[in-house]
């Protein structure tokens, strides 16, 4: 991947992404340093050309030639031309105008328009990255109340350095490039050189700086340069993750490297929590981190043990996009556990065992170094776009809504997998007592359990706190814990679903509706009873919702 930039504020923004770097020369005298970004399945060259598109252009064709390059980033700042661009934000080009292309004439200059556009599979993962996470990568310390907009639209691109918006410059692209939201020196120049070159991709992310005006100076020397460039090599690295290589087979073979001109946050602060870096290395096992607006992403503290749980990419040693993981590591800090105290590294590790006894989610890796156990579970991927299967919160309703017979079949036949699963940890003497909405991932048209939850941790009081726990596990309780606190918590994953509600002390019961089967009315009311010898086991409620689900099955849709 070959990384190209302009300016040093630009090329220092992505050497800060870079590991493991070195120095090569180009037969022309170019020098890029080369490495790689952690993480990510891209091997860097990274260049300074310095501003106009002749400059970047050779540049550009030079190292796609010297590299072999799959892909070219241009990453730098940029001038806004409409109001709707604010400084901070960044610009994707979906298309590169040349400007200067056109016939001047006595009656005027009239355009010879020459432009660019990203591939189709380009354009998608733009879109994608910029609906999903679109600043995994940047340092937590330098995000924004407001996080700044992504803006994949046009930008025009020649050797004038626009510094007013009322220059002859300025007017001549509102008049033949009128589109166009942001001004660069570079984009047309490297675009032009990829086109040149055949199957190589490109992108051109620019993070406004100024405004296109006489207060350049000024803006800059507030840090907007800086700032604009943090912004667009975040990006870009967002878009790297999912950025496929075409050629992978063939480069896996002959140890090819990738091309990509990129700027990049400064890391070297960095914190070790998992909420606040992209990438964890485990063991040599990379993973990539994914941002998420629920709880699957956590670091907490209990007395002398440090837990971190995240979704991950499991990024190949080899290349390739990887599959994804559920990462959960346990940390002591104080001094191992005595012969008959509770070891909560061992229990992680009982858990793995769990996993491959039971049928449970398939172990990635499993390891422990000191203090720390690291266990990895395979987590389910979405194949058509590209990123790790929502969790059945996604399909719960945040408030009471009429009753959705197709949602509520998914949910209903999605639950009777999950209660399969527990009927065989109870078999195995077992129970979850950890069931939420993030605890259970969608697999179309099947559910799976993320992990066993506390079925290796003994019962106490106060466990699972939050809207999802059972009557028994509340301070004061003299009920152990168990098998039916599992089929509480189903049945109160179904009351939500049923009324967009949590089921607690002083709500009604659920009575149902013309659209719910009264089975399955029946069978949350049962789950629900506060008394856990009253409710059925989890072998019981499954047979109720499969029933409940042919019945829902059966229902004709709603008319038009």
């Amino acid at each position: 991947m070959v990384v190209l930039t302009a300016l040093q504020v630009e090329h220092e923004a992505v050497r800060r992404h870079m590991v493991d770097v070195h120095e090569e020369k180009l037969p022309q005298g170019t020098l890029l340093d080369v490495g790689r970004m952690p993480g990510l399945n891209w091997q860097v060259a990274l260049a300074e050309t310095g501003p106009t598109n002749t400059r970047a252009a050779l540049v550009a064709q030079s190292a796609i030639e010297r590299f072999d390059a799959e892909a070219v980033l241009f990453v730098g700042v940029a001038g806004a031309l409409k109001d709707h661009v604010q400084l901070g934000d960044v610009v994707v080009a979906s298309k590169v105008h040349g400007y200067h292309g056109g016939r001047e004439s006595l009656d005027g200059f009239a355009a010879r328009p020459d432009t660019w556009s990203p591939e189709y599979d380009m354009d998608q993962l733009v879109r994608s990255a910029r609906r999903n996470e679109p600043w995994a990568f940047l340092r937590p310390d330098a995000r924004l109340s407001t996080p700044p907009k992504v803006h994949f639209e046009p930008i025009a691109s020649g050797d004038v350095l626009v510094g007013s918006r009322d220059s002859e410059t300025a007017r001549r692209i509102r008049l033949h490039y009128n589109d166009a939201v942001a001004v660069d020196m570079e984009s047309h120049g490297v675009t032009h050189a990829t086109r040149m070159s055949g199957a190589v991709r490109a992108l051109s992310i620019r993070g406004i700086s100024d405004f296109a005006g006489p207060d350049k100076s000024a803006r800059d020397a507030t840090g907007s340069q800086e700032a604009a460039a943090r912004h667009a090599a975040a990006f870009a690295m967002r878009v790297l993750r999912d950025l496929r290589p075409k050629r992978q087979a063939a480069r896996e073979s002959r140890g090819g490297t990738a091309v990509v001109v990129v700027s990049a946050p400064d890391r070297s602060h960095e914190p070790a929590a998992w909420d606040s870096r992209p990438v964890v290395d485990v063991a040599g096992q990379q993973y990539l981190l994914y941002e998420s607006p629920d709880d699957l992403v956590h670091e907490s503290r209990d007395g002398e043990v440090m837990r971190r749980q995240a979704v991950a990419r499991v990024v190949p040693s080899g290349g390739g996009r990887g599959a994804y993981a559920w990462l959960r590591q346990v940390e002591r800090t104080g001094p191992p556990a005595g012969p008959n105290q509770f070891d909560p590294l061992a229990a992680l590790e009982q858990e793995a065992e769990l996993c491959r006894r039971l049928r449970g989610p398939d172990v990635v890796q499993l390891t422990r170094s000191g203090k720390t156990s690291t266990l990895a579970l395979a987590w389910p991927g979405d194949p058509r776009r590209g990123s790790p299967m929502e969790t059945v919160h996604e399909l719960l309703p945040e408030s009471p809504t009429p009753t959705d017979p197709q949602r509520l079949w998914s949910l209903v036949r999605g639950l009777a997998d999950v209660a399969q699963v527990l009927e065989r940890l109870s078999g195995a003497g077992f129970s979850h007592r950890a069931l939420r909405p993030t605890a259970v991932v969608m697999h179309r048209p099947r559910m799976v359990l993320r992990d066993f939850g506390l079925a290796t941790v003994p019962p106490r009081p106060g466990e699972n706190a939050g809207p999802y726990q059972a009557p028994e596990q509340r301070h004061g309780s003299r009920v152990r814990p168990g098998p039916a606190t599992d089929v509480y918590q189903l049945g109160a994953l179904l009351h939500r679903a049923l009324t967009g509600r949590i089921p607690g002390p002083g709500l009604p019961a659920y009575r149902g509706s013309d659209a719910v089967p009264d089975s399955l009315v029946r069978a949350v009311a049962g789950a629900l009873r506060q008394d856990p010898g009253a409710r059925p086991e989890a072998r019981t409620l499954r047979l109720a919702l499969l029933s409940a689900a042919r019945e829902l099955a059966s229902v004709p849709p709603p008319q038009r």
